[in-house]
């Protein structure tokens, strides 16, 4: 697989069929981006911190007792992709922060409320899913030059911050958590291939199913056939068979090249994830047992 072609013609392909719509978004976000700036203040909050980068992949359903039970710790901060919010919320699950990147409209943060949260937000994002959001927000643009982005930029503001894409929304997550200071990064949900299910169940997505099927058509089937459009690669991993498509695959290149380089405590709680010869595979319970350690009287 040719790595560097696989990034360009995803990067290209999003340029020739959004650079209408981040433009159209960019404008309509100005006021909210003057308003509430760029991602300086986000280092300073996410200092010292343990890291859980939330994705909305069935995995993740492994990982919410433990989100349940140590999400409300000082030292721990959950960032989850826009995706993933609805089911977390709907367990019981309230993130620090929320990242999206989504250009076109969607309902994400319709009926929640999000006013304790902090959204970061691309600086072309969808204005109407960003008028649904009520609490903090910072701005950032992709780490992408050359037209049209090199304008958008420009247009937003270079001082926003700048953030590795890596294809997909998670990856940006990690992407920006590893620029601060941070003491350990587990992932979850971020499963970046499919075997029985795209997503966890409760998302957007998964509704869309339940409200489009009928008498010859349950949600689980329309769903296979979702993953059977999809699948554009094979993955094998301990004995099973996923299958994967070209954005998915880049990101799992990507963070498997990034990983391995970094010199913090790193887990992936996934399925299948990132492979385990770039990361540590644990579960995330296993992993946030580290709070429940006391120094002895």
């Amino acid at each position: 697989m040719d790595k560097d072609a696989l990034f360009s013609g995803i990067n290209e392909g999003i340029a020739a069929e959004r650079s209408r719509a981040f433009r159209v978004n960019l404008r309509k976000n100005l006021p909210y981006i003057r308003r509430f700036g760029g991602l300086e203040r986000v280092v300073g909050l996410l200092s010292g911190k343990h890291a859980v980068v939330v994705g909305a992949g069935p995995s993740l359903e492994n990982g919410v007792r433990a989100l349940k039970k140590y999400g409300g710790r000082r030292e721990l901060v959950i960032i989850a992709a826009d995706m993933a919010l609805r089911p977390l919320v709907k367990r019981g699950i309230r993130p620090a922060f929320v990242i999206s990147c989504e250009t076109t409209p969607t309902g994400f943060f319709d009926g929640i409320k999000t006013s304790a949260m902090h959204l970061l937000a691309f600086s072309c994002m969808a204005h109407s899913t960003l008028r649904a959001w009520s609490g903090d927000v910072s701005f950032y643009n992709w780490m992408l030059r050359g037209e049209p982005y090199d304008a958008l930029w420009r247009e937003a503001g270079e001082d926003l911050g700048f953030v590795a894409t890596g294809s997909i929304v998670t990856t940006q997550a990690v992407s920006l958590v590893l620029g601060c200071p941070i003491g350990t990064l587990a992932l979850a949900g971020n499963d970046l291939a499919f075997y029985r299910s795209l997503y966890l169940r409760g998302t957007l997505r998964h509704a869309r199913y339940m409200e489009a099927c009928g008498r010859f058509a349950a949600p689980e089937t329309m769903e296979l056939s979702a993953i059977r459009r999809a699948r554009r690669y094979v993955i094998d991993r301990n004995g099973r068979t996923y299958f994967t498509n070209g954005q998915f695959l880049a990101a799992k290149m990507w963070l498997e090249d990034l990983l391995p380089r970094q010199s913090l405590p790193i887990i992936d709680s996934s399925e299948p994830g990132c492979s385990e010869r770039a990361v540590r595979k644990a579960p995330l319970e296993e992993h946030l047992r580290l709070f429940d350690r006391r120094p002895r009287r």
